[in-house]
């Protein structure tokens, strides 16, 4: 049986490999002959992102049987930063997370998240510590997030050391190349004194972000959520929002929240629904919730987010992408297969439905 049998599906999927390989074969071109004007940096602090510390001798056992991902990796000397999530005892997502370990402090993690949920999140910790002997606290004034990221995707050109410098550790977002770097920095750093530190470091023009170059257009437009406004709590299941492409699932690490049916969903492969970029006529009004339907008024996904003419949708795949036409509050707008999909993910969705 030919699990593409719809010729717009067979199209948009044959479209995006075709994509896939241009692009892989465009940035292995592009580090070999990069110029000055690829290597420039944009560089935004993340107010929205906060750190919780948590120290303590039982710091690996306490979190491993609350996050998504083997929280073991975190004590390689090759590992410097963890993508994972907390669930809740459903199996859906109540926070996603970016762990670090201390550079100094094999019994301290620190837990980057969304601060409207950082004190829901301590909470979270406090309820499951018991009795060990663990410290939970939000660093909030000691230390700061940043992003450091190139516009157009295709990973860096330019590169970064990994390390502490100056008071500032710099270290690659563990999701995707695309993504760039996360700089854990003091309070007191201000954006000029980062950018002229990065452009020592990289020799790379470094520019502040703006409206039409920022961090949240440049996840949109890549397709990865982040925060509670892109996942509110308890509303979706941690393989919707491609978690397990992400790098922020593991299923040989054992018992943790969540975790039976993570494990059945991902092993039977019905995952229906996932995270895509959106592309919109014109931007959606703010604080206001939206559904992609189809040409026949049926929908088809709910928009999460959206910055400019770029948005972020959980989507039914395999409706959408059969679709002549999506619209959005009546006006006409098109999802994109990320080009970090494995092949294999999509061609896994197709043969489900086909079935």
């Amino acid at each position: 049986m030919n699990i593409l049998r719809n010729n717009r599906v067979q199209q948009l999927c044959c479209r995006w490999i075709a994509t896939t390989r241009n692009t892989q074969t465009a940035t292995t071109q592009n580090k070999q002959t990069s110029t000055a004007k690829d290597n420039k940096f944009i560089v935004e602090y993340l107010d929205q992102r906060q750190l919780i510390r948590v120290k303590g001798e039982d710091i690996i056992p306490f979190l491993q049987g609350l996050t998504t991902n083997d929280i073991r990796q975190l004590q390689s000397s090759h590992t410097g930063s963890l993508y994972t999530m907390f669930l809740n005892k459903a199996g859906r997502v109540l926070y996603d997370a970016i762990m670090y370990k201390a550079p100094t402090d094999s019994s301290t993690i620190l837990i980057e998240c969304d601060q409207e949920v950082c004190n829901e999140l301590m909470r979270h910790l406090k309820l499951y510590r018991v009795r060990r002997k663990i410290q939970i606290d939000s660093i909030a004034d000691e230390l700061k997030v940043w992003c450091v990221f190139q516009a157009g995707g295709g990973g860096p050109t330019a590169v970064l050391p990994q390390m502490p410098v100056d008071n500032m550790d710099i270290i690659n977002d563990p999701r995707l190349p695309d993504l760039g770097y996360r700089l854990i920095a003091t309070a007191d750093r201000t954006s000029e004194e980062i950018s002229r530190l990065l452009k020592h470091l990289s020799n790379a023009k470094i520019e502040q972000s703006n409206d039409g170059n920022n961090y949240r257009l440049h996840r949109y437009t890549i397709g990865v959520a982040e925060g509670m406004k892109d996942m509110p709590p308890g509303k979706q299941f941690p393989l919707e929002a491609n978690c397990d492409v992400l790098n922020g699932v593991s299923f040989n690490k054992g018992c943790y929240i969540g975790q039976e049916l993570t494990a059945r969903v991902y092993h039977t492969g019905v995952i229906r629904k996932r995270h895509m970029p959106l592309i919109l006529k014109a931007p959606l009004a703010e604080n206001s919730s939206f559904s992609v339907n189809n040409d026949a008024g049926v929908k088809v996904g709910n928009v999460l987010g959206c910055a400019e003419t770029n948005g972020l949708a959980l989507i039914r795949i395999e409706k959408a992408l059969k679709s002549k036409e999506l619209t959005i509050d009546g006006k006409p707008c098109s999802v994109e297969i990320p080009k970090w999909w494995p092949p294999l993910l999509l061609n896994n969705i197709m043969a489900r439905e086909e079935a």
